[in-house]
């Protein structure tokens, strides 16, 4: 999917052409519905749009409200449910229902600096929040915050927010409806959406399997970061795509000593010298994902190793190893797919 980054480029290049714009954002969801809360679409005046709100269910429903809302430069509220009256009305099969919130972005100074502050930010690596208030008399109005300053707002100058009212808001890491406390103490309905920086992948060992997990990887949205002390692999004419590649010893690799809960380390060099120093730090570190490449042989030789080194059996469960679902595979695109299957299937059981 089209990230937020990727649709401010795309309207910049719409007011470019002459062309106005509106925001779709999945604010409100129930029951069996295709997609999760947040995920957007933006539509030009000229019918062209890019991302979804759901599976194809209500995109024509969405893209006919987005040109009246370009029209009109006035927000909407959309509502779908199941629907079994006719094949050719608008509704999820799935039998969920959900609402679309639909919101002018013209190419006006705000407009403009909507877009840029999106752009700014998604270099910055740091989270933030977007704010979407729901009351029908702001409909649609923005705000782009992080825990210590206004970053945008196109509220009325009468109406201040500050902040620090996060601070009073239980821990965020998906999109919520709250309500928005102003300075005045007046609240606001806002659908909140965190914008977490993309999660990272460290992969270790730069041989032809990392090579697919790259690209793979890179289309669902990971930052990947290549390791591999043997300069001759860790290349950027191998790895085009990657975003760091670092021809360094595990151990000497700083951003390997700040492993998050949110990052994958995969150790794929198939050489003990590198995978044991790797191995080491992903244990220390509560990474989100550790696997290891290799036999059971090469499993149980790693294994006997940490063993010695004092870590204990338990700790060592934490590792998938052989890497990756068992495809049955020794192709080295399908194993990159097993590895990355296996990653996201632990991301999504949390």
């Amino acid at each position: 999917m089209p990230t937020l980054t990727d649709h401010a480029h795309t309207v910049q290049s719409w007011y470019e052409a002459g062309k106005r714009a509106a925001l779709a954002v999945l604010v409100r969801s129930s029951g069996a519905t295709p997609l999760p809360l947040g995920e957007t679409m933006v539509v030009s005046s000229a019918m062209d749009m890019q991302g979804a709100v759901s599976r194809g269910c209500v995109e024509s429903a969405v893209l006919e409200a987005a040109t009246s809302v370009i029209a009109e430069d006035h927000a909407l509220l959309c509502h779908f449910g199941y629907s079994d009256e006719s094949a050719w009305q608008v509704g999820l099969t799935c039998g969920g229902e959900i609402d679309v919130l639909v919101s002018p972005l013209p190419p006006t100074s705000s407009g403009n600096r909507f877009l840029r502050t999106l752009l700014d930010l998604s270099q910055r690596s740091q989270p933030f929040f977007l704010l979407y208030i729901l009351d029908e008399n702001l409909l649609g109005k923005k705000l782009v915050c992080d825990q210590a300053a206004l970053l945008y707002s196109d509220l009325p100058s009468d109406l201040q927010f500050t902040p620090s009212w996060l601070e009073t808001v239980p821990p965020l890491s998906s999109p919520a409806i709250r309500p928005l406390t102003l300075a005045s103490g007046a609240t606001l309905s806002a659908f909140i959406q965190p914008i977490l920086p993309p999660p990272r992948l460290f992969i270790v060992g730069a041989a032809e399997i990392a090579i697919h997990l790259t690209r793979l990887a890179k289309l669902l949205g990971f930052s990947v970061i290549i390791i591999d002390p043997r300069s001759m692999f860790a290349t950027p004419t191998r790895f085009p795509q990657a975003d760091v590649i670092l021809s360094t010893w595990p151990q000497d690799c700083p951003q390997l000593h700040a492993l998050t809960a949110r990052d994958a380390l995969a150790v794929i060099s198939h050489d003990h010298k590198i995978d044991i120093p790797a191995l080491q730090l992903g244990l220390e570190s509560d990474v989100a994902y550790l696997g290891l490449l290799g036999s059971m042989k090469t499993r149980q030789e790693r294994f006997d190793t940490l063993l010695a080194s004092g870590w204990r059996p338990t700790d060592l469960d934490r590792i998938h190893a052989p890497i990756g679902l068992n495809l049955h595979t020794k192709k080295a695109d399908e194993i990159a797919l097993a590895i990355l299957a296996q990653i996201v299937q632990e991301k999504n059981q949390v």
